[in-house]
């Protein structure tokens, strides 16, 4: 059947940029959760402020992309449009120059990508004046999805656009295709519905359908949601299969695309907005990328981190390792941290790698990197000037940290853990390791 819609104009377009580098972790796709826009300001502004709505931090893949589903079957309706505008035209104009100019900065930083066309467009109009949009096509997500931000109200390919545009925006390769619904009584109705790709797998989605399920019982209704069996899926509709075909023999290229080996493969959920920054600021070093960042962190993993902080706030490379002082570790980042005074070892020659820290020590580190950076030395952290920190247990803090712990109590940089207590003895995790660090690039560089 043939589609028609007037063609239009992307406005503030973003430049197309792919992610700089991609890979498939062992055993699997590791999911990257970076956004990928669709390239019309408008519509990818309208979408960000739906998503802020939608609580996904923490979560699975596929409890982010139920969430997301459980969103449209609840806000959004087969109906005639009432007139309502869920968002003021004139506030999101005046949000688009620094929208748009915040997302180049991540396309740009390679922490964002473009939405790749997989079905094309014809280039050329009919004689009618009209073009011709692959209904996957982002012209054609455009226009639906935008006015169904607006309006809230639409028919399926208004709630398969939107899906689209918003698990995109979770980084997800989500398509819209199109056919035929097939009714009970065997008879058919044209329909459009989504296919998103997940840890390497397309899986079926028709939020419609399921929207129609909610309207009818006041229940909300998964019975079409991330459906793994295409045959299954094939007994309720029906398609040319040729465009779905091909994208499921190409799912682990098509995932290269926005797939970046992840960050880490889990954190706690007040974690993961600290954990982005950290990445995005280049100081989550190799050793823990794609960790689970509530563990404790080990001694070589903050020497990397506390390197990556070194560089972050004194803006050039740390000096380059040399033979390793120590007999249990010749790891290029402790070697680095301990020529720059940042760490020391434990005794005996060796520095015992493998072994945790507590609250107190990795403090005292990185309070050494910035001490360095701001007088130029490592001292003993009076150089920093800073009163003696005023947690209630602060008589339990060692002589060595208080300094350090200080200063950093004294700049927002550290909190306690509740009930005024530091616990400087309490072992550091991974995310606790990065938030520090983060805080300390925003607030001190």
């Amino acid at each position: 059947m043939k589609r028609r819609i007037l063609a239009f104009a992307l406005t503030l377009a973003l430049t197309v940029c792919c992610l700089a580098g991609s890979a498939l972790a062992a055993g699997g796709q590791t999911h990257s959760y970076y956004p990928v826009y669709l390239g019309d300001a408008e519509t990818d502004y309208m979408a960000d402020q739906i998503l802020a709505q939608i609580p996904t931090a923490g979560k699975t893949d596929r409890e982010k992309i139920r969430a997301v589903y459980t969103w449209i079957e609840k806000n959004c309706k087969r109906t005639e449009w009432d007139g309502t505008y869920w968002f003021d035209e004139s506030k999101v104009a005046a949000a688009l120059e620094t929208y748009a100019a915040q997302a180049q900065a991540r396309l740009d930083g390679g922490t964002a990508s473009m939405r790749q066309e997989l079905e094309t467009s014809a280039s050329e109009p009919d004689e009618n004046g009209f073009y011709l949009l692959g209904y996957d096509s982002n012209e054609y997500l455009d226009s639906f999805a935008k006015t169904m931000l607006y309006t809230r109200s639409g028919n399926c390919a208004h709630f398969s656009a939107l899906l689209a545009v918003l698990l995109s925006h979770l980084g997800y390769d989500c398509r819209l295709i199109a056919g035929e619904f097939i009714n009970n009584d065997g008879s058919v109705y044209e329909h459009k519905w989504n296919c998103v790709l997940v840890d390497g797998q397309y899986l079926w989605l028709d939020v419609r359908m399921d929207e129609a399920n909610y309207a009818r019982t006041g229940q909300l209704s998964y019975q079409y949601f991330l459906v793994s069996s295409t045959s299954e899926w094939a007994r309720s509709h029906k398609w040319d299969d040729t465009y779905s075909k091909q994208l499921f023999a190409d799912a682990a290229q098509i995932a290269a695309l926005t797939e970046l080996t992840a960050a880490w493969s889990g954190c706690s959920a007040w974690a993961e907005p600290y954990l982005s920054q950290a990445d995005q600021l280049g100081l989550i070093p190799g050793s823990l990328r794609g960790g689970d960042m509530t563990r404790s962190i080990t001694r070589a993993e903050f020497a990397a981190v506390a390197v990556a902080l070194y560089e972050g706030l004194a803006g050039k490379k740390a000096p380059a390792a040399g033979a390793s002082p120590f007999s249990d570790t010749a790891d290029t980042a402790v070697v680095q941290a301990q020529a720059l005074g940042i760490v020391q070892g434990v005794g005996g020659g060796k520095f015992a790698p493998g072994a945790t820290l507590t609250r107190e020590q990795a403090a005292t580190m990185l309070g050494r990197v910035c001490e360095l950076v701001k007088t130029g030395a490592v001292g003993t952290g009076a150089a920093l000037g800073a009163a003696a920190p005023s947690f209630a247990d602060a008589g339990g803090i060692a002589a060595y940290a208080l300094p350090y712990i200080g200063f950093f109590s004294q700049n927002g940089v550290i909190d306690g853990v509740g009930g005024g207590q530091f616990a400087p003895k309490r072992t550091m995790t991974r995310e606790q390791a990065l938030k520090i660090a983060v805080t300390c690039v925003t607030k001190l560089a």
